[in-house]
């Protein structure tokens, strides 16, 4: 009989977004035999998107775009064998193309689980002993620097190459036994492949088209909402146990901006029909197709390389500009799963949710029962003097709903 090993990767997600990622069993009721196939098992618990780009966050929906996985095996001395151990004629990194493709909303998994698989060949393994398996699962093999590598937690870094946006990775690590060169009997391992990033949502509606300018005292033009973060890192380590696994340099960052003149076609016309109307927002149309919104708002998202909280330094914060970067107003944003804390850690596979947003192509969650399972899209609404939230999505290992105060 034929022995496994399963390699998989649970995907989620953002900037989203995708979930508690999966595992990897190797089992089987006799040694694997020369020629037996290793299989690769990836569980995303949903992807909604049609190509297998580099995906966008768009919502907490669970989802990957994974189109490669990178494998290491290494001896019982710690020596990387992958080489012999793979089947002549097996490519490495493995070209993934199984998928999966179904959307799944936050919650959503790992029940019902949304996996795929692919086999490769492994060789009988020269020498016996526990042998350890490292894995990681990207989709463009710039998106990130690799370097290091053996059996410890946290030996390999991934660095972002330059100023190019943070993209997915996912990663994990497992050992198995070998006797007589093939995987022990009645034996199975896991090689659980986890989200090692964070994701960001901000999802904003009613924007003052006029803010009062702290420095004139008069009415002044909203040309930008920007959300700023207390730290950016830019390089992280895996396959990691550390909720954060990248280190921040403390620095005030900007990591999403909303340039309203390039967003709203009438933006002109709509801030010189204002006057000095510090009641008027700015008219937007809804959204209908691969991200729907509703009427009034604006979407961004991105993934994060997590970074540690930085002391008495709010890590969220939201704020109108002017068209020359002066602060109309700002927000702290807040954090409801940890009792309205606004200082906190941003860890890794955690979705990081500034508003609400479930499913990326519909506003209603994609339940059929809009308005009742509380599923449905809660863009903040920035008109109002209110407590920003931020929340935590459960098809991530959490998903915080943020709030403003």
């Amino acid at each position: 009989m034929k022995k496994y090993l399963f390699l998989s990767a649970v995907g989620a997600m953002m900037l989203a977004a995708c979930s508690n990622d999966d595992t990897v069993p190797v089992e089987g009721a006799d040694a694997a035999q020369p020629g037996s196939e290793l299989t690769l098992t990836l569980n995303s618990g949903g992807d909604g998107l049609g190509t297998r780009a580099n995906r966008p966050v768009n919502s907490s929906e669970a989802a990957n775009n994974v189109t490669a996985v990178k494998l290491y095996i290494y001896n019982p001395s710690g020596t990387d064998v992958t080489a012999a151990a793979l089947s002549a004629g097996t490519l490495n990194p493995i070209t993934w193309t199984a998928g999966p493709t179904n959307p799944a909303a936050p919650g959503d998994n790992p029940d019902p689980a949304h996996k795929a698989s692919q086999t490769i060949k492994l060789n009988k393994l020269a020498t016996d002993g526990v042998y350890t398996v490292v894995a990681y699962g990207y989709n463009l093999v710039t998106d990130y620097t690799i370097s290091g590598g053996g059996v410890a937690n946290d030996a390999f870094t991934a660095t972002l190459p330059g100023a190019t946006n943070e993209s997915e990775l996912f990663a994990g690590k497992n050992t198995f036994t070998v006797v007589n060169g093939n995987i022990q009997s009645g034996t199975s391992s896991e090689v659980e492949l986890r989200r090692h990033v964070a994701g960001l949502l901000g999802y904003f509606k009613n924007v003052p088209i006029l803010y009062t300018n702290p420095s004139t005292n008069l009415p002044d033009i909203v040309a930008y909402v920007r959300v700023y973060a207390s730290s950016h890192a830019s390089a992280f380590t895996f396959p990691s146990a550390l909720p954060v696994n990248g280190t921040g340099n403390n620095t005030k960052t900007k990591v999403l901006e909303f340039n309203l003149a390039t967003l709203i076609s009438d933006f002109t016309a709509q801030t010189v029909a204002a006057g000095t109307n510090l009641t008027k927002t700015f008219n937007i149309p809804a959204k209908t197709g691969l991200t729907a919104t509703v009427a009034n708002s604006i979407l961004s998202g991105k993934f994060l390389v997590p970074f540690a909280r930085v002391a008495s330094t709010t890590t969220f914060t939201i704020q109108l500009e002017n068209a020359a970067g002066t602060v109309l107003k700002s927000w702290d944003v807040i954090n409801n799963g940890l009792a309205g804390e606004k200082v906190f850690d941003v860890q890794r596979n955690y979705f990081y949710s500034i508003g609400q947003k479930y499913v990326a192509s519909s506003t209603d969650g994609g339940t059929s029962d809009p308005g009742e399972t509380g599923d449905d899209d809660q863009p903040i609404d920035l008109s109002k003097e209110t407590v920003i939230t931020i929340t935590i999505n459960d098809a991530w290992d959490t998903i915080y709903n943020l709030g403003i105060e």
